[in-house]
């Protein structure tokens, strides 16, 4: 599927810092910004943190202090 124009920022990840739960540091995170029901505000790629957190697929970003 091409996307472009203004329909391409509905599909496409936004990158924002969420905050580590386990330590405090700020961690970038790739977030859907639009889907199906239950699936926008979620994180798109699964990050590690340097002190070994690890922030899965699916998570909510409101989880790490993130507000869309």
């Amino acid at each position: 599927m091409i996307l472009d124009g203004c329909h391409e920022g509905k599909h496409t990840p936004k990158l924002v810092e969420g905050i580590c739960p386990q330590c405090g540091a700020s961690v970038e995170l790739f977030v859907r910004m639009n889907g199906a029901p239950g699936e926008a505000g979620t994180l798109v790629h699964e990050e590690t943190c340097s002190c070994g957190y690890v922030f899965h697929v699916g998570d909510f970003a409101e989880k790490y202090g993130i507000t869309l």
